[in-house]
């Protein structure tokens, strides 16, 4: 898991293939192509800037239904718009 605080964004991790069958979701957005996130050092683990708020590891991928049910009952704000969302993607560093 990835923060960026500045932001507000908390970034999970998810399987690959997971924007296919990801249905829309009030409090979540699920990325993909053409999307590209550039993943922080995995030695940032503090600000500034995003930073892993989790170590990255191959077997802590996020399976997306445990992930929506967490929105769901977490209710994080603000809500993510696409667009918005989109613009930034290619920025975070």
């Amino acid at each position: 898991m990835i923060e960026d605080h500045e932001r507000g964004w908390l970034i999970w991790l998810v399987p690959p293939g997971t924007r296919d069958i990801w249905e829309p979701h009030r409090y979540g957005m699920c990325l993909g192509t053409p999307y590209e996130l550039a993943l922080p050092a995995l030695s940032q683990t503090e600000a500034p800037g995003p930073y892993w708020l989790r170590p990255c590891r191959g077997d802590r991928l996020v399976p997306h239904h445990p992930l929506r049910d967490f929105l769901d009952r977490f209710q994080p704000g603000p809500i993510p718009h696409e667009d918005l969302l989109g613009q930034f993607l290619s920025s975070i560093a």
